[in-house]
Protein backbone atom coordinates (compact mmCIF):
# COMPACT_ATOMS: atom_id res chain seq x y z
CA UNK A 1 0.00 0.00 0.00
CA UNK A 2 2.35 2.42 1.07
CA UNK A 3 6.61 2.53 0.42
CA UNK A 4 9.09 1.47 3.73
CA UNK A 5 6.10 -0.45 4.54
CA UNK A 6 4.42 2.24 6.31
CA UNK A 7 0.42 2.25 6.93
CA UNK A 8 -2.28 4.39 8.36
CA UNK A 9 -3.14 2.71 11.82
CA UNK A 10 -6.61 2.92 10.58
CA UNK A 11 -5.74 0.99 7.30
CA UNK A 12 -3.99 -1.70 8.41
CA UNK A 13 -5.04 -5.50 8.20
CA UNK A 14 -6.31 -5.84 11.56
CA UNK A 15 -8.73 -3.11 11.43
CA UNK A 16 -9.81 -4.00 7.94
CA UNK A 17 -10.87 -7.24 9.19
CA UNK A 18 -14.47 -7.92 8.86
CA UNK A 19 -15.47 -7.56 12.34
CA UNK A 20 -13.41 -3.88 12.28
CA UNK A 21 -14.07 -2.87 8.60
CA UNK A 22 -16.71 0.49 9.41
CA UNK A 23 -17.44 3.09 7.43
CA UNK A 24 -15.88 5.36 10.15
CA UNK A 25 -12.78 3.15 9.95
CA UNK A 26 -12.76 3.37 6.48
CA UNK A 27 -13.16 7.14 6.31
CA UNK A 28 -10.33 7.81 9.15
CA UNK A 29 -8.08 5.62 7.03
CA UNK A 30 -8.30 7.25 4.24
CA UNK A 31 -7.94 10.67 5.92
CA UNK A 32 -5.03 9.44 7.57
CA UNK A 33 -3.55 7.87 4.12
CA UNK A 34 -3.95 11.59 2.69
CA UNK A 35 -3.10 13.44 5.37
CA UNK A 36 0.24 11.74 5.86
CA UNK A 37 1.21 9.68 3.06
CA UNK A 38 -0.53 11.97 0.01
CA UNK A 39 -0.81 15.43 0.70
CA UNK A 40 3.02 15.83 1.84
CA UNK A 41 3.85 14.25 -1.09
CA UNK A 42 2.56 16.79 -3.04
CA UNK A 43 4.70 19.51 -4.57
CA UNK A 44 1.79 22.26 -5.32
CA UNK A 45 1.57 25.01 -2.86
CA UNK A 46 -2.36 25.09 -3.72
CA UNK A 47 -2.93 21.55 -4.35
CA UNK A 48 -1.44 19.94 -0.95
CA UNK A 49 -3.03 22.10 1.62
CA UNK A 50 -6.03 21.31 -0.11
CA UNK A 51 -5.53 17.73 0.19
CA UNK A 52 -4.64 18.19 3.73
CA UNK A 53 -8.56 19.94 3.95
CA UNK A 54 -10.14 17.17 2.29
CA UNK A 55 -8.46 14.81 4.73
CA UNK A 56 -9.53 17.22 7.51
CA UNK A 57 -13.47 16.60 5.91
CA UNK A 58 -12.91 13.02 5.63
CA UNK A 59 -12.01 12.79 9.68
CA UNK A 60 -15.40 15.48 10.38
CA UNK A 61 -17.60 13.12 8.42
CA UNK A 62 -16.33 9.74 10.06
CA UNK A 63 -16.79 11.25 13.50
CA UNK A 64 -20.15 12.28 12.20
CA UNK A 65 -21.26 8.59 11.70
CA UNK A 66 -19.71 7.39 15.07
CA UNK A 67 -21.83 10.21 16.66
CA UNK A 68 -24.88 9.21 14.59
CA UNK A 69 -26.92 6.98 16.78
CA UNK A 70 -25.94 8.12 19.72
CA UNK A 71 -26.50 11.88 19.77
CA UNK A 72 -29.89 11.04 17.94
CA UNK A 73 -30.98 8.65 20.88
CA UNK A 74 -29.72 10.85 23.80
CA UNK A 75 -31.81 13.82 21.96
CA UNK A 76 -34.89 12.07 21.81
CA UNK A 77 -34.59 10.94 25.49
CA UNK A 78 -34.19 14.53 26.59
CA UNK A 79 -37.09 16.10 24.49
CA UNK A 80 -39.33 13.12 26.09
CA UNK A 81 -38.64 13.75 29.48
CA UNK A 82 -39.08 17.25 28.55
CA UNK A 83 -42.68 16.58 26.90
CA UNK A 84 -43.22 13.95 29.48
CA UNK A 85 -42.93 17.44 32.01
CA UNK A 86 -44.47 19.55 29.91
CA UNK A 87 -47.68 17.52 29.34
CA UNK A 88 -49.87 18.62 33.19
CA UNK A 89 -49.16 22.36 32.11
CA UNK A 90 -50.21 22.13 28.49
CA UNK A 91 -54.02 22.21 27.63
CA UNK A 92 -56.12 18.95 28.32
CA UNK A 93 -56.66 18.66 24.89
CA UNK A 94 -52.94 18.00 23.91
CA UNK A 95 -51.31 16.96 27.11
CA UNK A 96 -51.95 13.49 26.63
CA UNK A 97 -50.52 13.33 23.26
CA UNK A 98 -47.58 14.67 24.87
CA UNK A 99 -47.93 12.19 27.67
CA UNK A 100 -47.70 9.33 25.14
CA UNK A 101 -44.83 10.94 23.00
CA UNK A 102 -43.14 11.32 26.79
CA UNK A 103 -43.71 7.38 27.22
CA UNK A 104 -42.54 6.25 23.70
CA UNK A 105 -39.70 5.10 22.82
CA UNK A 106 -37.18 4.95 19.30
CA UNK A 107 -38.49 2.99 16.97
CA UNK A 108 -35.84 1.84 15.83
CA UNK A 109 -32.29 2.58 15.49
CA UNK A 110 -31.31 3.08 11.61
CA UNK A 111 -30.30 6.72 11.47
CA UNK A 112 -33.43 7.58 8.59
CA UNK A 113 -35.72 6.09 11.98
CA UNK A 114 -34.20 8.00 14.65
CA UNK A 115 -34.26 11.34 12.36
CA UNK A 116 -37.96 11.05 12.14
CA UNK A 117 -38.81 10.23 15.50
CA UNK A 118 -36.46 13.50 16.28
CA UNK A 119 -38.58 15.39 13.95
CA UNK A 120 -41.73 13.91 15.09
CA UNK A 121 -40.74 14.98 18.95
CA UNK A 122 -39.16 18.28 17.83
CA UNK A 123 -42.38 19.29 16.57
CA UNK A 124 -44.11 18.63 19.15
CA UNK A 125 -41.47 20.31 21.33
CA UNK A 126 -42.42 23.80 19.58
CA UNK A 127 -45.39 23.50 19.98
CA UNK A 128 -45.20 22.67 23.61
CA UNK A 129 -42.78 26.10 23.72
CA UNK A 130 -44.99 28.32 21.90
CA UNK A 131 -47.79 27.38 24.30
CA UNK A 132 -45.71 27.56 27.31
CA UNK A 133 -44.77 31.16 25.81
CA UNK A 134 -48.05 32.42 26.23
CA UNK A 135 -48.80 30.56 29.70
CA UNK A 136 -48.60 32.18 33.40
CA UNK A 137 -47.03 31.12 36.57
CA UNK A 138 -43.36 30.67 36.89
CA UNK A 139 -43.26 26.41 35.95
CA UNK A 140 -44.15 27.32 32.34
CA UNK A 141 -41.72 30.07 32.42
CA UNK A 142 -39.47 28.11 33.57
CA UNK A 143 -39.86 25.03 31.40
CA UNK A 144 -39.53 27.28 28.53
CA UNK A 145 -36.37 28.34 29.43
CA UNK A 146 -35.47 24.77 29.83
CA UNK A 147 -36.32 23.66 26.49
CA UNK A 148 -34.23 27.04 24.93
CA UNK A 149 -31.40 25.43 26.51
CA UNK A 150 -32.06 21.83 25.54
CA UNK A 151 -31.99 23.19 21.67
CA UNK A 152 -28.52 24.85 22.58
CA UNK A 153 -27.41 22.21 24.11
CA UNK A 154 -28.86 19.65 21.42
CA UNK A 155 -27.52 21.76 18.96
CA UNK A 156 -23.66 22.59 20.16
CA UNK A 157 -23.21 18.43 20.20
CA UNK A 158 -24.32 18.44 16.71
CA UNK A 159 -21.59 20.56 15.81
CA UNK A 160 -18.95 19.04 13.61
CA UNK A 161 -15.84 17.19 15.75
CA UNK A 162 -12.74 17.00 14.48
Amino acid sequence: MTDKGMSPKSLSPENLSPGNLSIDNALHGLEEFLRDRIAPAIEDPYVSPMARLSAMVLRICANSVDDAAELRVEENAAIRAILGEAAPLLPASIAGQYHDAATSRDPGLKISILDAENHRLRVLLVTAQAVLEDGIGPAAKALDQRIWQLLETVEAKRAPRD
